[in-house]
């Protein structure tokens, strides 16, 4: 797994939890993914001691935020429909149209299994945390 460097501000520490604000790059002006306007906010581990107004470097895992959006969104959304399909085919005797109800729990299952998916992606996820790894300065 790559990980990439950023740079930030400690804002706050809470429980070896750091909050760290850092300036937008030139990649954040298309995306608006976060909502922040100039600066995002991160929480990161925070294993070495840092203090609110450090200035410090921190990993970030690469993969993590377009991973993690295919995950929470689309493969809900997939299951729901590939199982709704299949529920409508089941019950409808091999036509969607006669499927209603089918169809219907189908895609009710889809969206249990792609929301236990996604529980278990954040669980997962919880551990690639992004981590304070130097102080820059006080």
């Amino acid at each position: 797994m790559e990980k990439g460097f950023e740079e930030g501000f400690v804002v706050a520490v809470a429980d070896g939890v750091a909050t760290v604000r850092v300036g937008r790059h030139a990649e954040c002006s298309s995306c608006g993914a976060c909502g922040a306007a100039r600066q995002a906010v991160v929480e990161a581990r925070d294993d070495i001691g840092a203090k609110a107004g450090d200035h410090v470097r921190f990993t970030v895992p690469e993969h993590s935020v377009v991973l993690g959006s295919l995950i929470v969104f689309a493969v809900p959304v997939a299951l729901a429909l590939v199982l709704g399909v299949c529920g409508a085919l089941v019950e409808g005797g091999g036509t969607v149209a006669n499927g209603t109800l089918g169809g219907l729990v189908g895609a009710a299952v889809g969206l249990a299994i792609g929301g236990g998916i996604v529980r278990w992606f954040d669980r997962r996820a919880a551990a690639q945390q992004p981590r304070i790894v130097e102080i820059l300065s006080s």
